[in-house]
């Protein structure tokens, strides 16, 4: 889809990805730290380091395999923006965009996610869909209940099928 093509009515068109919606108890500006500091994204996705404050860069490790991605917006309570830089478990991500956009709802939060690219056509659609299943109920569980289930944690499913996929080659 041409991110730049308009609807019928005028308006932007969305642009193509994997969507999803979540909701948490918590108001904005708790879901807002969680996705702009290392540490926390260390317990509800995966090992990380870095700043996740606008022009930033956060490097995330799953095993020996790296995801670079640059913060191209951090608004408080509102919106963050990763671009991915690298990707050495799947280079497809390369280029693509993961939005999260944040609004209060009665007393918590409301959260649209947007993998922006990853569609489809992409390879590893199967197995990124379902590894932000995973990862995107973590950060709810993190926020919500200072939980989460963060890649190589003890009830990570994903890493152990990471790895299968590895070793089959």
């Amino acid at each position: 889809m041409n991110t730049s093509a308009t609807t019928p009515a005028g308006t932007p068109a969305r642009p193509e990805g994997y969507r999803v919606q979540q909701a948490f108890a918590a108001q904005p500006d708790a879901v807002f730290a969680a996705l702009t500091s290392a540490e926390a994204i260390s317990r509800w996705w995966g090992p990380c380091t870095g700043t996740g404050a606008a022009d930033g860069t956060l490097r995330l490790m799953f095993g020996d395999m790296a995801v670079v991605m640059e913060v191209e917006a951090a608004e408080p309570a509102r919106h963050v923006r990763w671009s991915v830089a690298v990707s050495e478990p799947l280079p497809e991500w390369v280029g693509t965009h993961i939005d999260f956009d944040m609004r209060a709802a009665g007393d918590g939060t409301a959260l649209d996610f947007c993998h922006e690219g990853v569609t489809e056509q992409f390879e590893c659609y199967d197995m990124c869909t379902a590894g932000w299943r995973q990862y995107l109920p973590s950060l709810v569980d993190y926020v919500d209940r200072d939980g989460g289930t963060a890649f190589g944690s003890e009830n990570d499913q994903r890493a152990a099928h990471f790895e299968e996929s590895r070793s089959r080659g």
